[in-house]
């Protein structure tokens, strides 16, 4: 395990916005036991999707909508193999699909367009589109769906809001914004229903009551589904073929609110299904259109450090370890600096889970780290845990 000590304790608004947009705090239950199954690819995930048929009703409803939403709670394997079923599905029906993601921000377009075309491979793709930074849930959750929309040549759309017009809204408002940047953004940005803001105001409530607090967090809530929606029309708009599944958190499309809902306004006409992953039959009246049958499940660990970092001065310093952690075993000591794995040098949190991507429980790696006193980096031999 490594953590960043400074990113953990986030502006608390993040973290609720973070709760909604996961679906934590939506009627989907959670859960803290999962199956574990292995990390072997796309042929294993649609051997797997195959094994878990959609409903009848489900496969019989998507060829009729233009644009079909998925919901998704980030870090459930399980709900992104729903939704490469659901895409699967409309693939096989219609060949021009588009896939809108709510993973990937709008300005690394190129990036996205690029790894598709093969022009770059997945350790650039995720260091062009800063995806470490940006999103950072555990990108083999998503690989197959990308490894899908490669192998059979799909648009994959960024769908996003840059981050750091949001951190600044949540901040300071839409004032807090110049006339450059407000231009990025919806020109208008509607505000939520009477039902959506109850809903959002209870979720607040849990963490805080301050009440400028809570119209910065309702407005990024609008600004980021103002903002997906948009794009999303935009892309329909120029390719009029196409039908579009977007692939965004839950509590985005759920409840007649969120993205659909600034879709419609857009595409009146337009016919739009929502569909949610859920390990009940049935969820309340009105949440999506249609649930989609759902068992927990993991991937396999992947292999970590076991460190706690602070990344403020210049690097990764390690601020605590475990005495049983991989670190501590091969060596490393409070205070170092991390400045290499293997071939990688290390700046930033995104250059070590870089490093460490491919990398499983039991892996051995080449630290090298910089300690007071020391004339050169120190080297050291980790087996990952």
């Amino acid at each position: 395990m490594f953590q960043n000590r400074h990113t953990r304790f986030s502006h608390q608004v993040s973290w609720i916005v973070l709760a909604l947009c996961c679906g934590m705090a939506s009627v989907l239950p959670l859960h803290t036991q999962a199956d574990t199954v292995p990390d072997t690819g796309l042929a294993d995930a649609l051997a797997y999707v195959e094994k878990q048929p959609l409903a009848a009703s489900v496969l019989a409803a998507l060829p009729q909508n233009r644009v079909v939403f998925v919901g998704e709670i980030h870090d459930r394997y399980d709900h992104h193999l729903n939704q490469l079923a659901v895409l699967q599905a409309l693939h096989q029906k219609n060949p021009n699909i588009a896939i809108g993601v709510e993973w990937f921000q709008q300005p690394f377009q190129g990036a996205v367009n690029d790894f598709l075309a093969g022009k770059i491979d997945e350790t650039a793709f995720l260091r062009q589109s800063e995806y470490y930074e940006r999103w950072g849930y555990d990108f083999r959750q998503l690989r197959p769906i990308l490894a899908y929309a490669k192998a059979n040549r799909l648009p994959v759309v960024a769908l996003n809001a840059p981050v750091e017009l949001t951190r600044k809204v949540s901040k300071g408002g839409l004032e807090a914004l110049t006339a450059t940047e407000r231009a990025q953004l919806p020109a208008v940005i509607h505000p939520p229903s009477a039902a959506y803001r109850q809903q959002l105001k209870k979720i607040f409530a849990v963490h805080s009551d301050d009440k400028q607090q809570f119209e910065n967090f309702l407005l990024v809530q609008r600004i980021w589904e103002e903002t997906m929606a948009q794009q999303a029309v935009r892309y329909l708009e120029k390719h009029p073929q196409h039908q579009m599944v977007v692939l965004a958190g839950v509590g985005h499309i759920s409840n007649d609110a969120g993205i659909p809902a600034d879709v419609a306004r857009h595409m009146p006409q337009a016919k739009l299904l929502t569909l949610a992953s859920s390990d009940i039959p049935a969820l309340p009246s009105g949440t999506v259109d249609q649930v989609l049958a759902s068992t927990s499940l993991t991937l396999p660990p992947s292999g970590k450090l076991g460190v706690l970092l602070d990344t403020q001065d210049n690097g990764l310093h390690i601020t605590a370890l475990d005495k049983n952690s991989a670190a501590s075993k091969a060596g490393l000591q409070q205070g170092d600096r991390l400045a290499r794995v293997d071939n990688q040098e290390l700046h930033t949190m995104a250059d070590l889970k870089l490093a460490l991507a491919q990398r499983q429980v039991g892996d051995a790696v080449q630290v090298a780290v910089e300690r007071g006193g020391a004339k050169a980096p120190l080297a050291y031999t980790v087996v990952l845990q």
